[in-house]
């Protein structure tokens, strides 16, 4: 549950800090994604989390940040995409090991869902 927690806040803050530097400073989605990468490559961590993938989640998480504002319009929408994000990576990672594009389909699904959620709300 730890892990969970630990990695569940590592999503959300890549995401929303993702999404920040878009709206707020102007930066590209690209371009706020690879800082956001290129900048958790670099924190270190505890072993025990260094080994269950923190960087990878970190990664996921500034992808679903690459998200149109025009579909995520705030933390509550960032927290749903990183809680789903976040089991969608714990549950694919031992299922998926040795495939490409893991991180880019857990932020993609995320996103989708959440869409697909609030468009039948409406």
């Amino acid at each position: 549950m730890k892990i969970f927690l630990i990695k569940l806040a590592a999503f959300y803050f890549s995401c929303l800090l993702c999404y920040t530097l878009q709206t707020s400073f102007g930066f590209s989605p690209i371009l706020s994604s690879a800082l956001i990468g290129f900048a958790g490559s670099f924190l270190w961590f505890s072993n025990k989390i260094e080994k269950s993938g923190i960087h990878a989640v970190i990664y996921a998480g500034s992808f679903a940040g690459m998200a149109s504002p025009e579909y995520l319009s705030g933390t509550g929408h960032i927290f749903i995409i990183s809680l789903v994000g976040t089991s969608l990576y714990l549950w694919s990672k031992p299922h998926l090991s040795g495939f490409g594009g893991k991180l880019g389909t857990v932020a993609f699904i995320s996103t989708m869902l959440l869409i697909i959620l609030l468009r039948n709300l409406s």
